[in-house]
Formats: structure tokens, C-alpha cells, sequence
């Protein structure tokens, strides 16, 4: 399941109450769709109810830490970027977080302006990433379109080589092509065809 087409929607899954609901105005008056969850799970089960195309989410909360949040989520799903924000930040989480494919990771406390270029970056990566299955898509269209010319005109080819053919082996039982004159028209039917 895929996103809708437009502005990208945004999920922010927070287990503090009041960070969440400022992330979620702050976003809304840059003019983002936004939902949030209270924990992984879930964020989770948004996610698979409807798309979103970011997900901006702690790392440590009840239930479903943010690392099993985008492991389960790309099981299914490898459209959606992740922001993973923490005021627990070690080496160890960042790396696995980059390991696990998240777009960034922001350390608790942040400046907004330092989320506002995050998801301005991250959704500038999902605008590509949209383009670049829209273009593939189209040069599938164009592979199977040639494909199927392809078919069209090697079955058109061949019934006219079955139909001369035909032609050859009616004028030998009238009798008018001797079996050398047969065989000199097959030899050059035969290497047209190859």
C-alpha cells in the first residue's frame, strides 16, 4: 500500500504527550497532513491502516521501541522514510538506525529548525523516490508495448511465410516447381528469417 499522491503525510509517533502534540502543530502550520500514536505499536498499526509517507519517531517508548517500529513497518513497506528522534542517544543506536534504513536521527532536545530541514530533506528523498517508480513503471509500459509490437510483427511475419508456404506446396502438386526450385525458395524464406 502507497501513500496518496500529494503533499507527504506524516505520522509522529511519540509517547510524551506534549512533545507530540507540538510536533504535530508545528508541522501542520508548514502545511503537512499529520497523524500521531502514542507508541510503536501503534504507529504501527496506523501505518498499515493507511500509508504515510514519513514516520518521525522516538526511539525508546512502551510497547515498541522506534528501532522495531521501522524493522516491522519494512517488512512490508520500503516507501516510507523514518526520522528517529531521542533524548537517549548512544553510537550504538545511531548506527543501527542508519543500519536499519532510517533517513535521520535527531537528539532530544532539537531546535524545530533542525526537524524542519530533517523532513524538508527527507521529503525531498520521497519525491524522487516517486518519481524514479513513476519513470520505471513507464519504461515497463514501453518494454511490454515493444514486446507485444514485437509479437505482433513476428506473427504477421510468419503467416505470410506459412501462406508462401502454402503457395510453394500447391503449385509442386500441380506440378508446376520442380523439388530444386522448392528447396531454392525455402533456402531463401529460411535466410530472411534468420
Amino acid at each position: 500500500m502507497k501513500p496518496s499522491e500529494g503533499r507527504p503525510r506524516l505520522l509522529i509517533v511519540e509517547d510524551d504527550q506534549i512533545l507530540r502534540e507540538m510536533l504535530e502543530h508545528y508541522l501542520k502550520t508548514d502545511g503537512f497532513t499529520v497523524d500521531v500514536a502514542v507508541n510503536g505499536r501503534e504507529g504501527y498499526d496506523k501505518h498499515k491502516e493507511q500509508s504515510y509517507h514519513l514516520i518521525i519517531t522516538d526511539l525508546n517508548m512502551p510497547e515498541m521501541t522506534g528501532i522495531d517500529l521501522v524493522q516491522k513497518v519494512r517488512e512490508f513497506d520500503d516507501f516510507v522514510e523514518f526520522i528517529i528522534v531521542t533524548g537517549y542517544a548512544t553510537l550504538e543506536s545511531a548506527v543501527e538506525a542508519v543500519r536499519i534504513g532510517a533517513f535521520d536521527y535527531i537528539v532530544k532536545p532539537f531546535k524545530l529548525d533542525e526537524l524542519r530541514v530533517a523532513v524538508k530533506n527527507a521529503c525531498d528523498k520521497i519525491t524522487l523516490k516517486k518519481t524514479n517508480r513513476e519513470l520505471l513503471q513507464k519504461l515497463k509500459g514501453f518494454h511490454e508495448e515493444i514486446d507485444r509490437y514485437k509479437l505482433d510483427q513476428a506473427s504477421a511475419y510468419m503467416e505470410k511465410i506459412t501462406k508462401e508456404l502454402e503457395n510453394l506446396a500447391r503449385l509442386k502438386k500441380a506440378g508446376l516447381l520442380k523439388d530444386e526450385e522448392i528447396d531454392g525458395f525455402r533456402e531463401r524464406i529460411l535466410k530472411k528469417i534468420l
